[in-house]
């Protein structure tokens, strides 16, 4: 259940020392001020290219949006016993209610900004294949895994650097 936080707390470094394209970062940072939702969670066009995001996302098993959202609600749940049926009103309302709507409508607003048509044929492709699904099945393991490894390797560098003035091979 703690993943995530745990997760978010080792991708920050990892993007503040990797040599990541300067308009990236300004993107992500730009994220933090947007009024993101103000236009994404018009209703989406009925048409082909909506059907198959929807398609493409329930081929997605592992770790939704929709999943770390009733995690993190259940991790406030955790943290304020006082208000259990306040909590469960918000997991229902996530998970079934008008909020679960404007959820799913700001997804596919996002990914048609993201992807062609041809990009999304490519992915459901992809994740029906043995190798699409084992990666969902395995990604945020292995990136969390990669992340530490990394982080490691940098405290290493660190301490050799302080240590030497150099890395050692």
């Amino acid at each position: 259940m703690k993943l995530l936080p745990l997760l978010s707390l080792f991708l920050m470094p990892a993007c503040s020392f990797s040599q990541i394209d300067s308009s990236f970062i300004k993107k992500i940072k730009a994220l933090d001020t947007a009024d993101v939702l103000k236009y994404d969670t018009m209703a989406a066009p009925n048409d082909p290219l909506t059907q198959k995001i929807k398609l493409l996302r329930s081929e997605r098993t592992d770790l939704t949006i929709e999943k770390i959202i009733q995690i993190k609600i259940m991790e406030e749940q955790q943290k304020d016993t006082s208000r259990k049926a306040f909590y469960q009103k918000l997991l229902t309302e996530a998970s079934t209610g008008r909020t679960s709507t404007l959820i799913e409508t700001y997804l596919v607003n996002l990914y048609r900004k993201t992807f062609t048509e041809a990009e999304i044929d490519d992915l459901v492709r992809f994740y029906n294949t043995a190798a699409g699904k084992k990666m969902d099945n395995s990604y945020l393991l292995l990136l969390v895994q990669s992340v530490k490894g990394a982080e490691q390797l940098l405290k290493m560098a660190a301490k050799d650097l302080e240590k030497n003035g150099k890395i050692k091979n």
